[in-house]
């Protein structure tokens, strides 16, 4: 019975360790106003070359490949 306290217990430590280590981690990391990923509303992306076939209607037949 007692082992078994006490492997409850360690465990029970790890996880509180591992939740404060992540508040500790979560608002250290939000405190600061680095402008790293903040995302501009409009990205000004280059045009697709004029070889580039669009597909006219439906979904292209790909068969997935990008999933």
């Amino acid at each position: 019975m007692t082992r078994t306290l006490l492997v409850v217990a360690i465990a029970a430590v790890a996880v509180a360790a591992a939740i404060a280590a992540n508040l500790l981690l979560l608002g250290s990391a939000s405190a600061s106003n680095d402008p790293v990923g903040q995302l501009s509303q409009r990205a000004h992306l280059p045009a697709a070359p004029h070889w580039t076939v669009r597909p006219t209607s439906g979904h292209p037949h790909d068969g997935g490949a990008d999933d």
